[in-house]
């Protein structure tokens, strides 16, 4: 295919310059410097944002200098003025650098066709920039993020080539050849891989070939990680020689899979190095922590962080493996932000390199020291669900599709809460937990009818609730990676008074889905009862955002909030937002009592006296579930004055 002609310079793989320089090295940087115009959308990026990712210096005068430096040497070691494209405020790439390795292998993987696609895919020779030295952090975080973008791109790229290549069973055999030589050179230990490559010679009746991958797949599971095949390539495998005619029981090896999986922390990174070196020591401390909580799940064994820590690492996966001997890795990196420091982790599967799990969470020192317990049980607990989940997805996945359809029609009921809907919504659920005992969310919606039933039957029967919380703690045993079960958890505690409790499980429900706008505002009404009003109030924004169009009760849970800010005009305003106002009459009244408008406070109050006869102003603040009583008094007193 003459590829080795097609390129002039090599960014995939070792770093190479192709193109005669005479006796001018290319300078190292200036591969990194190619590499972020070759994978930014516009190839263009500014030269403050190249300076900053390229050099740690101390001021930016520094930086930019040595970019017009590295500029001036790349285009001496490029005999000509065309690889760069340079103005006073940005660098792009010209036209001469139409033939890099990493940008015709984009553009075959965007081409639709075939035999384009092919071209670019025996291009990718190794991971982005290959053996690169002297990064800067900010730099090594985003070659880690592109070297796994990369790496899912290639591998979706060539099992498509090869259904393309094999749709008529007419494939050639010298491309199939390539292909296989190119996915098992980039990534010798991942059994898709293999599983593709098996059903693409079985699709073009290559048999031999397909026992061939299937025999050194074998082997190399035995000699890495002394396992058999996955279930899905033991299937791959039996339809494959069932077509041949094959008994397939014949082929399969007869070996357990091994008890226990194991798990291994990898030493976290710092993506700006930490200013205090007590920062550092936390971090290592909270890992360790996470390792030791994890010790009490029988599913699995946790490798210890003492000796995880020390190995090198590429997006989560050891280098070298030989001696863990890992098949799940936890890796993380701190990433700095406007306001707080973030702990990002993630999971993976260290034979396919699949991301199994990620999580956010905030790693400010001061407010870490107070909330660690809590932090390390959730990650703990959520790692762990994690596992067990990937690991028996069989066991746990709900085959009846009758439980699900009665759980989404408790789903429609839920969204009107009169009781009659309330206690058939119930219903439904109950009998998706009859078809399937472990589905987590069916008990938790059960534990949300129970108490908001409670609340429309007034708040006097304490057994609701205790059932309601049953339920809610029940979903979250099942289920502890599910925000949603705790969020129940703290949403019922919160109306038994057991406010640190609650607290606690709103934290860990935000921890695990930090960008839900529901969860976000009900975390908001939480802290609001709490006391913590300004914090709910800065939740509530956050909500807003992600859901600017929003249902009524989030803009309720808004008003009762500046209520307690004592912003009345704001409350209003809000309220105004809401297609009913019926459910915020008592906060109308109040407001506009406290703002003097004494003819709307008592209009208000007679239309909700309308709707709850005999409800004096004590009785209709009675249920609000505030930490501090005094936080009723502000509508109370309005309600109070609405009556003279």
């Amino acid at each position: 295919m003459g590829l080795e002609s097609d390129i002039e310079i090599r960014l995939l793989g070792l770093p190479e310059f192709i193109r005669p320089a005479g006796a001018i090295i290319f300078p190292a940087k200036g591969f990194q410097l190619l590499a972020l115009l070759a994978r930014a959308s516009t190839k263009r990026l500014p030269r403050k944002e190249l300076a900053a990712l390229l050099w740690d210096n101390d001021t930016e005068a520094a930086a930019l200098g040595n970019l017009r430096q590295l500029l001036a040497r790349i285009r001496k070691a490029g005999g000509q003025d065309d690889l760069l494209d340079a103005d006073t405020k940005t660098v792009a790439l010209g036209g001469g650098a139409a033939l890099v390795d990493l940008s015709l292998f984009e553009i075959g993987y965007r081409s639709g066709s075939p035999e384009q696609a092919l071209r670019g895919l025996l291009l990718f020779r190794g991971e982005l920039l290959e053996g690169i030295d002297e990064t800067t952090d900010a730099f090594s975080h985003w070659l880690m993020v592109e070297r796994a973008a990369l790496r899912e791109r290639f591998f979706s790229a060539a099992s498509s080539i090869l259904i393309e290549l094999t749709r008529f069973g007419r494939a050639s055999e010298h491309d199939l050849r390539a292909v296989a030589d190119r996915m098992l050179a980039i990534d010798p230990e991942r059994e898709a891989s293999y599983r593709s490559l098996i059903e693409a010679y079985g699709r073009n009746g290559l048999y031999e070939e397909a026992e061939r991958i299937y025999r050194q797949l074998l082997a190399m599971l035995e000699r890495e990680f002394g396992v058999p095949p996955q279930p899905e390539t033991a299937a791959v495998v039996r339809r494959v020689l069932a077509s041949r005619g094959h008994q397939a029981s014949d082929q399969l090896p007869v070996k357990e899979q091994r008890a226990q999986s194991r798990v291994a922390f990898m030493a976290p990174i710092w993506i700006v190095p930490a200013k205090d070196p007590a920062q550092s020591a936390l971090l290592q401390a909270l890992v360790e922590d996470i390792a030791n909580e994890l010790a009490r799940y029988r599913s699995f064994v946790t490798l210890a962080p003492h000796s995880s820590f020390k190995l090198a690492h590429d997006s989560g996966i050891p280098l070298d493996n030989s001696a863990l001997r890992a098949d799940y890795t936890v890796s993380g990196f701190v990433k700095p932000s406007e306001l707080e420091q973030i702990l990002v982790l993630r999971m993976a599967d260290c034979q396919s390199g699949e991301i199994l799990w990620a999580g956010e969470f905030s790693f400010r020192p001061e407010e870490l020291v107070r909330s660690f317990r809590l932090l390390s049980l959730q990650v703990a607990s959520t790692v762990a669900n994690s596992v067990e989940r990937h690991l028996l997805d069989v066991m746990r996945r709900d085959g009846n599709n009758q439980a699900y359809l009665h759980y989404l029609d408790g789903q429609q009921l839920l969204k009107n809460s009169d009781l009659p809907r309330l206690r058939r919504a119930r219903r439904s659920f109950q009998q998706a937990i009859d078809l399937n005992k472990g589905m987590a969310l069916a008990h938790a919606r059960v534990a949300q009818t129970l108490y908001l039933e409670w609340l429309a039957l007034g708040g006097n029967d304490p057994d609701i609730l205790r059932h309601g919380r049953e339920s809610a703690e029940l979903a979250a045993k099942i289920d502890p990676g599910a925000g949603f079960t705790h969020l129940m958890c703290g949403s019922v505690a919160l109306y038994q008074r057991d406010f640190d409790y609650s607290a606690e499980k709103f934290a860990e429900a935000e921890a695990l889905s930090p960008n839900s706008a529901d969860f976000l505002v009900q975390h908001a009404d939480a802290l609001s009862c709490f006391g913590e009003e300004e914090d709910g109030w800065k939740h509530f924004q956050r909500a807003i955002d992600l859901n600017p169009l929003a249902p009524d009760h989030y803009w309720w849970a808004g008003a009762s909030i500046l209520v307690q800010k004592k912003d009345f005009s704001g409350a209003i305003e809000l309220c105004a937002k809401m297609e009913s106002d019926n459910p915020v009459l008592r906060i109308l009244t109040a407001c506009h009592a406290h703002l003097g408008n004494r003819g709307e406070a008592r209009e208000y109050w007679r239309r909700f006296q309308e709707l709850y006869p005999n409800t004096d102003p004590a009785s209709a603040v009675k249920l609000a579930p505030f930490k501090h009583e005094s936080s009723k008094q502000t509508v109370l007193d309005g309600l109070r004055m609405a009556q003279h």
